[in-house]
């Protein structure tokens, strides 16, 4: 694997905000991202959203970035949670798509049970009714793609509080989403 001796000194200037050391990630880094998501998407288009998506959340979270930690693994782990959800939600589509085709007729219940949007916006009101800590952690690790081990660090609890609390997150999003009113069946896209 090819190393960049002055990824480190990148980071520490994108800390601070500087552009050009951003541009320099790209260029470094944007390629080997693009790849992985075309290998795993067979979309260039999805691939090419994938590299927006994550160089978008290393310039949000810049001022988090250790100089220190592995940038590579970082970013991996992004990649990786950004494919992810892009497969979710084309399995979700593709799961609407093959209901409305063996089910031609209205079903107003059923539609607006399915309706991606309103979906989205059950799951997003069952994350705000997780306690401050938890919901704190799960954003930690779904939205920013920190690891177990980088939560624990940040928030001074070890890596197993983390894990209970993830896993009890987990839990507690799907039975609300299941009270909000989607039942268990269409919620599984969103969690494997």
């Amino acid at each position: 694997m090819e190393t960049y001796p002055d990824v480190q000194l990148l980071i520490g200037k994108l800390n601070r905000g500087n552009e050009k050391a951003f541009d320099q990630i790209y260029k470094i880094f944007s390629p080997r991202v693009f790849s992985f998501a075309l290998s795993l998407l067979k979309n260039r288009s999805e691939a090419e959203e994938i590299v927006q998506e994550v160089f978008m959340k290393v310039w949000d979270k810049r001022q988090d970035l250790s100089p220190h930690g592995s940038f590579e693994s970082y970013l991996f782990t992004m990649s990786k949670n950004a494919v992810l959800n892009t497969i979710r939600k084309a399995n979700y589509h593709r799961f609407f798509l093959e209901y409305k085709l063996s089910n031609p007729e209205p079903d107003p219940v059923l539609d607006q049970e399915l309706n991606y949007m309103e979906l989205e916006t059950i799951y997003q009101k069952a994350i705000d009714k997780l306690s401050p800590r938890k919901k704190e952690i799960f954003i930690l690790s779904q939205k920013y793609a920190l690891t177990y081990d980088e939560i624990a660090k940040k928030l001074g609890i070890s890596a197993k509080t983390v894990r209970n609390q993830m896993d009890a997150a987990s839990s507690e999003i799907r039975d609300l989403i299941i009270r909000l009113g989607v039942t268990g069946i269409l919620i599984l896209p969103l969690f494997y």
